[in-house]
C-alpha cells in the first residue's frame, strides 16, 4: 500500500516514514517471564512480563510497514528493537522519530542507507549554538564527533 501511494502523498516526492515505540505487558506465564522478564525493580512474582514494541509507519497512507518486539530494557529501548526494521528504510526516505532514536550511530546507519532523518535532539546532548553554522531561526548545522564507545 505504501509503495503504491500516489506521488502527491509524499513530501517533494519522497516517502515519509515514522517510527515509534511503546511497551506492553503480558500474561504472567513461565514462557513469557523467560523471554520478557519483568522490570528489575519489581519483586519476583509481583510483576508482569514486559516487552518493548516498535512500529514503522508510512505517513502518506498510515500503513504499518513493519513491527518488531523485544525484551524491555528501559527508556529508549525501542531503538534497539528498531534495528530489526532498518531494511525498510532506504535511499530517499525521510524518517521521523522522537528523541530516543537520536543517537550518533542511528543517524550514521540511516544516512549510510541513503535516508534523511528528523529527530528531536536527545535532552542529554548539549549543543553549543555559538559554534557551527546558523541557517535561520532555530535552524543550526552542528558536527557531532564519533563516540569512542561503539554499540554492540
Amino acid at each position: 500500500m505504501a509503495a503504491s501511494a500516489h506521488r502527491s502523498w509524499r513530501w517533494r516526492g519522497r516517502p515519509i516514514k515514522l517510527v515509534d515505540g511503546s511497551t506492553i505487558t503480558m500474561a504472567d506465564t513461565p514462557e513469557n517471564q523467560a523471554r520478557y522478564p519483568q522490570q528489575s525493580g519489581q519483586a519476583p512474582g509481583l510483576g508482569f512480563p514486559i516487552a518493548r514494541v516498535a512500529a514503522l509507519l508510512c505517513l502518506g497512507t498510515g500503513a504499518v510497514i513493519d513491527t518488531a518486539m523485544g525484551p524491555y530494557a528501559g527508556k529508549g529501548g525501542s531503538e534497539q528493537v528498531f534495528y530489526r526494521m532498518l531494511a525498510h528504510v532506504g535511499r530517499g526516505d525521510v524518517l521521523i522519530a522522537d528523541r530516543y532514536y537520536c543517537s550518533y550511530f542511528m543517524i550514521a546507519l540511516l544516512r549510510a542507507r541513503g535516508a534523511d532523518v528528523i529527530f528531536q535532539q536527545h535532552h542529554r546532548r548539549i549543543t553549543d549554538f555559538r559554534r557551527g553554522k546558523q541557517l535561520g531561526l532555530r535552524e543550526h548545522v552542528v558536527v557531532w564527533e564519533k563516540p569512542a564507545q561503539k554499540p554492540d
